[in-house]
């Protein structure tokens, strides 16, 4: 993997309040850190998501397959998901509908940035939006990309 290398990046514009551009820790209003679930089928990847996300004081949650992750958004809500499109089973497009889906109201709004290494990025960008995610990345991503990302589509709390 190339850091730093960006290579297709495309943010979908929702209605929402003004954000600040600079955030240097984002905290909800309680002073608790805002939690991050990594859903990639790659440990090396989910490894370099957890490093860029602790440099800014995020918790973070991971899971290995869209299945798994479904299964872990049961259990508690999260304020971002990060996802893989190519991934066995469920792929990140599959997943991001069941999260919309959700019957609970708080998880089908949460924030969805699908990433992709796939050649065929076009394809895979238009299968993201339909399913309704907030963002999409071309693998590799730098650290200072991905969370200008981040700071795009996920609502400052406090």
């Amino acid at each position: 993997m190339k850091a730093g290398t960006l290579s297709s990046v495309a943010a979908i514009s929702i209605p929402r309040p003004a954000v600040e551009s600079v955030r240097p820790v984002l905290k909800a209003a309680t002073g608790t850190p805002q939690r991050v679930l990594l859903v990639d089928d790659s440990r090396s990847i989910r490894t370099l998501l957890k490093i860029y996300l602790m440099a800014r004081n995020f918790e973070y949650v991971e899971a290995e397959s869209g299945e798994e992750a479904l299964k872990v958004l049961e259990q508690g809500s999260v304020d971002l998901v990060l996802t893989d499109f190519r991934m066995e089973g469920m792929n990140g497009a599959e997943f991001a509908m069941q999260v919309r889906a959700n019957a609970n109201a708080r998880t089908a709004r949460t924030p969805i940035l699908m990433m992709t290494g796939d050649p065929n990025v076009a394809e895979v960008r238009t299968l993201g939006q339909k399913a309704g995610i907030n963002a999409f990345v071309r693998k590799p991503v730098s650290c200072a990309q991905l969370m200008t990302l981040v700071d795009t589509i996920l609502p400052r709390n406090g």
